[in-house]
């Protein structure tokens, strides 16, 4: 049988200052918290966006080789066209069949230099870099292309 006493502590659940203490300290940990996974996100964001650019140049490497012409990779903002070339400089006309890929979260894409154009075998002339800038925070990341054509992220 149960005593009286711990049936009527059983029965009255949590105080109002015991809630108070602990919605309080649940506050005071995410107040603490929320900088550094808004910063975690914002890197993690612009290492998938870097790696989107890469996956991009590599699919514009193989299109080069999968129809043995020169691919000029050109990149407008967030958006990269993959253009047919006149001169070893981009003509400006989308290769058939080719869609451009916008990066996602809106990031910004330069080029240092001149922008890539890989030849039917799958070397860059010239060798190139572009520039990743996470527009809110200022972050940046790059990513090289090789004369050999192989895409490595910095």
């Amino acid at each position: 049988m149960v005593s009286e006493r711990i049936r009527r502590l059983s029965a009255a659940g949590f105080g109002l200052v015991e809630l108070a203490v602990t919605l309080a300290l649940v506050a005071l940990l995410a107040a603490v918290s929320v900088p550094s996974l808004v910063a975690s996100w914002r890197a993690a964001a612009l290492r998938a966006a870097v790696d989107e650019l890469a996956a991009a140049l590599n699919l514009g490497r193989q299109l080069a080789i999968t129809h043995n012409t020169p691919v000029c990779i050109a990149v407008a903002g967030a958006d990269v066209r993959f253009e047919s070339t006149r001169a070893e400089e981009c003509s400006g006309v989308v290769l058939p069949g080719a869609a451009s890929i916008r990066l996602a979260s809106g990031f910004v894409v330069s080029v240092v230099g001149t922008g890539v154009v890989y030849t039917g075998l799958g070397a860059a002339a010239p060798a190139g870099r572009y520039v990743v800038v996470d527009p809110a925070g200022g972050a940046m990341r790059s990513v090289v292309v090789a004369a050999s054509g192989r895409v490595s992220i910095r």
